[in-house]
């Protein structure tokens, strides 16, 4: 119906007569050419087409990788001046970062690596106290002992990270 304006039939319409009934002129009779209304009707899907196409080639890549990853070049491995975080680079990072620029990319690395660690904290807490739920509900000793041991890496990265931050900036 969206491209032809309906499916082509040539099924007879029944008027209220029961003998009588009239054939349905043909749109396709009418409309002549045709190439016209058929570039009008395709032009929402060329436009999301083109928009969609420019919009993945105005996206760029970040400058830099919290993990290494051959795939997109960030193969070379760097420290953050002050957290001492590491990150990876593409072989052109050197010549392109220099100066504020090399300040800004490092300090979103560090942002990033915050945020991660917020995540990975959220998600070792969330572990821990499920455990400690089944355990109480179960009245499984062990299991509560175990979730009192479980410990929380990321949370104390995290931890000692802000009050390195909190005395930096």
């Amino acid at each position: 119906m969206f491209f032809g304006g309906g499916f082509p039939s040539r099924n007879p319409v029944y008027s209220s007569h029961p003998y009588t009934y009239h054939q349905r002129p043909d749109r396709r009779e009418n409309q002549g050419d045709g190439g016209l209304g058929l570039f009008v009707q395709l032009m929402p899907i060329l436009i999301l087409i083109i928009v969609s196409a420019l919009s993945q080639m105005m996206v760029s890549s970040p400058p830099y990788s919290l993990s290494q990853r051959p795939s997109v070049g960030h193969i070379h491995r760097r420290l953050t001046e002050h957290l001492k975080v590491p990150y990876f680079v593409s072989d052109t990072f050197g010549e392109e970062f220099t100066g504020s620029s090399l300040k800004t990319v490092e300090r979103n690395v560090e942002d990033d690596y915050v945020a991660n660690l917020r995540n990975n904290c959220w998600k070792e807490k969330q572990q821990k106290e499920s455990l400690l739920y089944r355990a109480r509900y179960f009245g499984d000793t062990s299991l509560y002992h175990k979730a009192q041991r479980m410990g929380t890496p990321s949370c104390s990265r995290l931890s000692e990270t802000m009050k390195y931050l909190e005395n930096f900036r």
